[in-house]
């Protein structure tokens, strides 16, 4: 057979090349796969050999594409919500992020680069502002705030929208909000598709919460989609409230 090496028999022979096969046109996502410098191909000079390989071409979950990261990254954060699930209390959606749960890399990434610019500005203007005061004070308070981000200080909190309640956990704290105590839902969608979702409710969610124009104002910030969050939410408060879910 052409391409067999004298000292194989024929069943190493087509386990040898079925296995090059898998490797060379089955092997998930092409894309992801190691690139060789040499050729698996045979010619005429070598042609009882083909050239092995010491790197695998299989994918790696770091490989992986973007929807199987975007879904364990879900699923880790529908973990943090499971302790705090009443009996027969089910999840609709989850979102939002913290240092337990961080943005995707890429976003980390982007984040990492627009601090680093806005650092670089606020220096700009300090400098610059040593002989005009206005530019210093804009510059440093650029610098603090821009710090303040980088470190993880404006981690705004994950969140969580049951059959029964909206769940905000900050800081490892937990707030609680009975959909039938929510009303006047609104979502302001920014750069990216990225917003938040501001919500009244008949109550006060925190000891102490003051109340805006005679409303007691919550919400759920770093949203992905908030325009399809809202609708969530008020199909959440509709359906709690014909099936007269009650807060407690």
């Amino acid at each position: 057979m052409f391409g067999r090496r004298k000292e194989e028999d024929y069943d190493e022979y087509n386990e040898r090349y079925a296995a090059k096969y898998d490797d060379d046109y089955i092997a998930p996502k092409k894309e992801y796969r190691r690139e060789c410098e040499h050729s698996h191909e045979q010619s005429y000079s070598n042609i009882n050999t083909v050239a092995e390989c010491d790197h695998s071409h299989e994918q790696t979950y770091n490989d992986a594409d973007s929807e199987q990261h975007s879904y364990d990254s879900y699923a880790s954060l529908e973990s943090r919500f499971q302790p705090y699930l009443a009996p027969n209390e089910h999840l609709l959606w989850v979102g939002g992020y913290d240092k337990l749960s961080p943005k995707p890399p890429q976003e980390r990434k982007a984040d990492k680069k627009r601090n680093a610019i806005l650092i670089i500005i606020s220096f700009v203007l300090m400098v610059t502002g040593i002989k005009v005061c206005p530019l210093f004070m804009i510059g440093l308070v650029m610098f603090m705030l821009t710090s303040i981000a980088a470190s993880g200080g404006f981690q705004t909190g994950v969140h969580a929208i049951t059959d029964m309640r909206v769940i905000n956990i900050k800081n490892n704290r937990p707030q609680f909000v009975f959909l039938a105590e929510i009303y006047n839902i609104s979502a302001v969608t920014g750069s990216n598709n990225k917003g938040y979702i501001n919500y009244s409710t008949r109550r006060p969610v925190r000891a102490g919460q003051p109340m805006q124009n005679g409303q007691y104002r919550s919400g759920m910030t770093g949203i992905n989609d908030p325009q399809r969050v809202k609708r969530i939410l008020q199909d959440a408060v509709h359906g709690a409230i014909a099936n007269g879910t009650q807060g407690r």
